[in-house]
């Protein structure tokens, strides 16, 4: 029954859950997705090579990936979150059991001597945080420039509600001046396409996507997408004009 759950209809899957919730066997935390992506990246880099390696954590929220990330042995974790959500960060953060900093800030308003400062990274974690900018492309885009040349980016989002035939494709809603469900900000609601294209675009390859969310939250696989985006090359993004060879390189997200 388990096994035919991630093609069934949402509102079966959604009922599913809550009976797989209480009969199910005990699990450490109800969105197990997020130990299934963590396990997926250890598979994918290798155990051995993480350890030692730098990570940065955008928006760690209840601090249980972050205890994650630091059981690899990072040389450092970085974690950074808006001012807002210091009070909740700080009422773990003295758990986490690794060379760690904590910054106040949003990646997207540091200026270029704040943003340079953070170094490069191994691995970065950006779960829960894409769908909550506006400004998504140059989002990936800064996160592709901070990682090392064969560094990782693990990245989850919620997606695109509608139609399937939206869903499915490469599509963004735009919600504004009335945000998503009311949120205080939530205007662009990318599909799982638009966001596989954007990290094309702005140099990733290849491109992991996870199935976590079919594994035990089945009632999210349609709502939500997941993937872990190599950056491979030292510059892979594509560029606006260059059809003619007439420009120089107007990198997509890097417009200022």
């Amino acid at each position: 029954m388990k096994s035919l759950l991630p093609v069934l209809p949402g509102f079966v899957r959604k009922a599913a859950r809550k009976v797989y919730t209480r009969l199910g066997p005990d699990r450490p935390e109800s969105l197990m997705y997020r130990v299934h992506l963590f396990d997926e990246l250890v598979g994918l880099a290798g155990g051995d090579r993480l350890e030692g390696c730098r990570i940065l954590e955008i928006g760690p929220r209840d601090g249980l990936d972050s205890l994650r990330l630091a059981g690899l042995n990072p040389s450092e974790l970085v974690m950074m979150d808006l001012p807002e959500k210091q009070e909740r960060v700080r009422s773990w953060l003295d758990q986490v059991r690794c060379p760690h900093r904590f910054i106040e800030a949003n990646l997207m308003y540091m200026d270029g001597a704040e943003f340079s400062a953070l170094g490069h990274f191994d691995i970065i974690w950006c779960t829960g945080v894409l769908y909550h900018n506006a400004e998504q492309l140059r989002l990936l885009r800064k996160l592709y420039k901070l990682l090392n040349t064969d560094g990782f980016l693990v990245l989850e989002s919620s997606t695109a509600r509608g139609p399937r035939n939206i869903r499915g494709g490469a599509f963004v809603e735009i919600h504004y001046p009335k945000t998503f469900r009311d949120t205080g900000t939530v205007t662009h609601h990318p599909s799982k396409g638009a966001i596989s294209a954007w990290l094309q675009m702005v140099g990733f390859g290849p491109i992991h996507d996870s199935d976590c969310f079919a594994r035990e939250n089945w009632d999210l696989v349609d709502t939500r997408m997941a993937c872990i985006a190599r950056k491979s090359s030292e510059d892979g993004a594509g560029v606006y004009y260059g059809k003619s060879g007439l420009n120089p390189d107007y990198r997509f997200g890097d417009s200022t």
